[in-house]
């Protein structure tokens, strides 16, 4: 029988230098261990998803896209539709930040 790890949310601040230091006891409930490599995905302004990658080489198109799929799915974008009115509302606020 699977257990379930309560993890307590932790709120981070990014440094002058627009890093973001994780707590090692994140990393550790994250499986991530010094040298490994994270693939850093922004979804839209506020959301990104993080994935620890076994790769040195680049992700293929295949991989990337699987990826995508995963994380647009899992923050409830499930249709292709909802993708695309994603795409276009990001776009939206880019061309009015410029």
């Amino acid at each position: 029988m699977a257990t379930e790890t309560h993890v307590k949310p932790a709120v981070l601040q990014v440094d002058p230098g627009g890093g973001l230091a994780l707590t090692q006891g994140l990393l550790s409930l994250a499986g991530l261990h010094e040298g490994d490599r994270v693939l850093v995905f922004p979804l839209r302004p506020g959301l990104v998803y993080l994935r620890k990658v076994d790769t040195p080489e680049p992700l293929s198109r295949e991989e990337l896209s699987a990826l995508m799929r995963t994380a647009f799915e899992r923050s409830g974008y499930t249709t292709r539709e909802q993708v695309l009115s994603l795409v276009r509302e990001a776009k939206r606020e880019l061309a009015q930040e410029w």
